[in-house]
C-alpha cells in the first residue's frame, strides 16, 4: 500500500487511514500541505516551520527531512533549489533556542575544560610539524632571557661588590 501523503511504500498494516507512521504524526502535530515556495526563497508555515520545496510539508529543520524522506543532503537541495549555502533552513527561534541551551548548560566552560588537554602547550614544538613558533611563545622566550640577563647582571654586580 502508498502513503496518501507522501507516496511511499509500506506493508498494508503499516497504514494507519491510508497514512504512514510519519505523515500521521506531522498532521496529528498540526501540520499541513503549504503551497510550495518558489526557488531561491525560503517559505514558512502559520507555526514559523520552513516549508519544504519538495512536498510542501513545514520543519523545523528542514535537513533532516529532505535526508530522511527525499534521499537529498541540505546541500544538494539547497543547490536544487537555488538557495546560498548559508541560506538558514530551520524555523526561525531555532538558532536562538541552540544558543540559549549552551548557555543555560555553561558550554562555554564545558569546551575549554574538554580542550585544555588538545591545546598547544609552551614548548610543545615537536606537535607543530615544522611550523614556526607562535607570536605569543617567541615573546615569551625573549622576556624569560632578558629576566634571565637581568639575574646574571645582578649576580655580577652582587659577586663584585662582596670582593
Amino acid at each position: 500500500m502508498i502513503c496518501t501523503s507522501c507516496n511511499r511504500d509500506f506493508d498494508r498494516k503499516q497504514l494507519v487511514d491510508g497514512l504512514c507512521q510519519t505523515c500521521l504524526k506531522y498532521f496529528n502535530e498540526g501540520g499541513e500541505i503549504n503551497p510550495l515556495p518558489e526557488p531561491g526563497t525560503i517559505g514558512y508555515d502559520n507555526r514559523g516551520y520552513v516549508v519544504c520545496h519538495i512536498c510542501g510539508k513545514a520543519y523545523k529543520k528542514l535537513g533532516a527531512h529532505t535526508y530522511q524522506m527525499h534521499d537529498l543532503l541540505i546541500k544538494e537541495y539547497k543547490e536544487l533549489f537555488g538557495l546560498c549555502n548559508n541560506t538558514k533552513t530551520t524555523e526561525r527561534t531555532y538558532s536562538q533556542t541552540m544558543r540559549n541551551y549552551a548557555y543555560q548548560y555553561n558550554m562555554p566552560e564545558q569546551l575549554r575544560i574538554t580542550g585544555a588537554n588538545t591545546r598547544l602547550k609552551p614548548g610543545d614544538t615537536h606537535l607543530r610539524l615544522g611550523k614556526t613558533l607562535r607570536l605569543q611563545e617567541k615573546m615569551r622566550l625573549a622576556r624569560m632571557s632578558r629576566q634571565n640577563a637581568q639575574i646574571r647582571s645582578r649576580k655580577g654586580d652582587f659577586d663584585n661588590d662582596e670582593r
